[in-house]
């Protein structure tokens, strides 16, 4: 199964076949619970309902929950015992994430990027792909 079949799961559309996820969760929470089970992390489930709080840009139509959630995963998979600010791996790969983001999508503003793509769906298992490339690019 992709990252972004298993975005689908807990962010389903109106036509998905299995509709028992739909509306559970947003764009920030569906991205960061399907990077965690595609990547089988151990994250308490407290832990991935922070992540309420960062969808639809932060509900102000602000930064993109899907780069967030993206963030918030990498900080699990990279995040050790360095100070963030000096552990190189975390900074590069977020700093990639970040710009592979916004060269898709033109910017990584919900407000701009939602209408254009007619909603989240289309355009977050965009971002679920472009997230699984770059960390399979740097295994």
């Amino acid at each position: 199964m992709t990252l972004s079949d298993r975005l689908y799961y807990y962010m389903p559309d109106d036509q998905a076949k299995d509709q028992s996820n739909r509306g559970k969760y947003n764009c920030a929470e569906a991205m960061y619970r399907a990077i965690i089970d595609h990547y089988n992390l151990s994250v308490s489930e407290d832990a991935k309902s922070q992540m309420a709080a960062f969808g639809g840009g932060m509900f102000v139509g602000d930064v993109c929950g899907f780069l967030v959630g993206g963030y918030a995963a990498l900080a699990v998979m990279y995040a050790d015992s360095t100070p963030p600010m000096a552990n190189q791996k975390l900074k590069s790969i977020s700093s990639q994430y970040h710009k592979l983001f916004n060269q898709e999508f033109n910017g990584s503003d919900c407000a701009k990027i939602k209408p254009a793509y007619g909603g989240c769906s289309q355009y977050g298992i965009r971002a679920a792909k472009i997230f699984e490339e770059l960390i399979e690019s740097t295994k």
